[in-house]
């Protein structure tokens, strides 16, 4: 009997420490389970929202995630009256141009010097949106997220997707920029209804004197220059690609930056004290025409058709 007794007594431990090892077990797995979990998860937000855009300001470093980011940078690029598909558009490209620049650098983060593309962010963006502006605000953050991970590709590669307000009357071709960019995706699309909208001409008078003085600046020489010895070199939609004097060149852009012009799609016109300078649009005229896109939405086009207009060889992809 009390053989048995013993050996009862040795089951019973058994299948204490057998429990034991089932529920330290059993534990275990729920804790490599919870923290898995948890590494999942952050991995996921991780992919979800991978970018951060770095500020240094005199206050010190700030770091933006990249929805924050879009939301200043559409409000500082977007016209107010922009449509709800004109502003998924701008998302999509602005989200492009820092997938762009991330796979250039091979970094996540990125500094807004490298991005060149003004942002606002605090009491700056909600100070642009309160009060009767709430609304668009709304919109603009509704772009973002209707449109999410979405970016345009050139042969799976992120593109150079610019923009601008006004076009000469069609957008530029990407080939004629010059002899060392080559931006084949960008193709000259009609933008008629440029033509109509308010400053799509404008008259820019300089003195002559003044003018011939800001030239000797641009070309570096203090030597009297003749507007007949200018050559101006344009592309196919008007715009001025090279101006060229006494073997010097510039291009298009930098000249009408430095001479503040709306436009480098222009011609000059001399009396005798004065320079007249005709603009047509304004911006570079590369990409997408926000005039012209604000009108196809209003005309019932959603915004991946509107992309595809003025990026005919891109593709739109979730990245």
């Amino acid at each position: 009997m009390g053989r048995v007794h013993r050996n009862r007594k040795r089951t019973v431990s058994g299948r204490k420490k057998l429990s034991a090892a089932v529920l330290f077990m059993l534990g275990l797995t729920l804790m490599v389970l919870y923290f898995y979990g948890k590494f999942s998860q952050q991995v996921r937000i991780r992919e979800e929202n991978h970018f951060t855009i770095i500020k240094e300001s005199l206050a010190g470093r700030e770091e933006i995630p990249l929805e924050e980011y879009l939301l200043g940078a559409m409000a500082v690029s977007l016209p107010e009256d922009a449509s709800p598909e004109v502003c998924k558009a701008q998302a999509v490209i602005l989200r492009t141009h820092v997938e762009k620049l991330a796979k250039e650098t091979g970094s996540f983060y990125l500094s807004y010097e490298v991005l060149c593309q003004e942002s606002l962010t605090g009491m700056s963006l909600y100070d642009k949106y309160s009060g009767e502006n709430a609304n668009q605000l709304e919109v603009l953050q509704t772009a973002i997220q209707e449109t999410k991970g979405e970016i345009l590709v050139y042969e799976e590669i992120p593109v150079e997707a610019p923009f601008f307000s006004l076009s000469s009357g069609k957008t530029r071709n990407g080939n004629e920029l010059s002899e060392t960019e080559n931006y084949p995706y960008l193709q000259s699309v009609a933008c008629e209804e440029d033509t109509f909208a308010e400053n799509y001409s404008q008259e820019i008078v300089i003195n002559k004197k003044v003018w011939y003085g800001r030239l000797q600046g641009i070309f570096d020489t203090k030597e009297e220059i003749d507007l007949e010895k200018i050559q101006f070199k344009q592309d196919s939609a008007g715009y001025v690609t090279e101006v060229i004097w006494s073997g010097k060149k510039i291009s298009g852009e930098s000249f009408r930056e430095q001479l503040d012009l709306p436009s480098a799609c222009f011609v000059v016109e001399e009396s005798e004290n004065q320079i007249f300078i005709v603009t047509k649009g304004i911006g570079h005229g590369l990409g997408m025409s926000l005039y012209t896109a604000n009108v196809m939405a209003a005309q019932g086009e959603d915004y991946r058709e509107i992309l595809r207009y003025f990026f005919p060889l891109c593709e739109i992809v979730k990245n």
